[in-house]
């Protein structure tokens, strides 16, 4: 889910900036950071409802929840301030949810707060999308069939990533680990001239795992 990468990103970016501004004495990280973290949640979950092109529980929970969390830590004890917020991120779930129309052979799989299993049987199957967040995501290829070579795109925010593949492909995975990691568990009888699958795997305090066969 490139949108859900994006918006992590500039998280850690903008964590970066203000600990270089705390470094050289312009700014306080500690109450910058402890004052405004949940809008990072806030975004999490609107990003995720972006990805996956529709309104679900699992995003807005965590987009209400960073709302509920931001008014506590700006003591929004009057109405004031907490229903316009409340408005604007109700609006916001709204224009994230409209859908739009899927591209041919490709799958898009969001988890939030649990555990979900998509079976992808694509005859040409060229690129695919797995995202976990704060749960547990499985994507099934072993009834897909790549022409040449394919792309799977997988993200691990607190949580995991399980990508299933047949034994005749030859894998590659690479990404980037956060207090997290990615690991190739594939048999290593895939035949030479074999369909090659590319993981770009992101993990966050989470891990992607490829295999033959659930773990």
């Amino acid at each position: 889910m490139r949108l859900i990468r994006i918006w992590i990103g500039l998280v850690l970016l903008a964590l970066g900036v203000l600990g270089v501004l705390d470094a050289v004495g312009v700014a306080s990280f500690g109450a910058t950071a402890g004052r405004w973290w949940p809008i990072a949640v806030i975004g999490l979950g609107l990003a995720g409802m972006a990805a996956a092109r529709r309104i679900s529980l699992g995003p807005s929970l965590v987009a209400v929840l960073g709302l509920v969390l931001l008014a506590g830590q700006l003591e929004w004890t009057q109405g004031s301030l907490f229903w316009p917020a409340l408005l604007l991120v109700a609006g916001a779930i709204l224009l994230t949810g409209i859908r739009s129309r899927r591209v041919k052979d490709r799958t898009d799989s969001l988890v939030m707060f649990g555990g979900g299993k998509t079976v992808n049987r694509a005859e040409h199957l060229e690129h695919a999308d797995v995202s976990a967040l704060l749960g547990g995501a499985t994507l099934d290829l072993r009834q897909a069939h790549i022409d040449r070579e394919a792309t799977v795109d997988a993200l691990a925010v607190l949580g995991g990533v399980d990508v299933l593949v047949p034994k005749d492909w030859r894998v590659e995975i690479d990404g980037l680990p956060i207090l997290g990691g990615f690991d190739d568990k594939t048999e290593a009888d895939g035949s030479a001239g074999g369909p090659l699958l590319k993981v770009n795997a992101t993990a966050v305090l989470g891990g992607v795992n490829v295999a033959n066969e659930p773990g």
